[in-house]
């Protein structure tokens, strides 16, 4: 009965890694088959300006500040 017992285990535990095996080699074939798409490049558009802006914030658009102005909040 115990001889029994292993080998039942051991020849399930073949079969999960052949399936494993076979299951990774398909996913692998079926990965590399698909042709990869270059990205599109936004030339124009809200992204684009989105991302000059992102890159570099200041860029001569300097807000106009004084801190000798002094301005009384009118929500007191």
């Amino acid at each position: 009965m115990e001889f029994k017992s292993k080998s039942i285990i051991l020849v399930s535990i073949v079969v999960v890694v052949v399936i494993a095996a076979a299951g990774f080699w398909y996913w692998s074939q079926k990965k590399s088959a698909v042709p990869e798409e270059p990205a599109a490049e936004v030339k124009d558009g809200l992204g684009a300006e989105v991302f000059k802006k992102s890159n570099n914030p200041l860029s001569n658009e300097l807000p106009e500040t004084n801190p000798f102005n002094v301005d009384t909040n009118p929500f007191r």
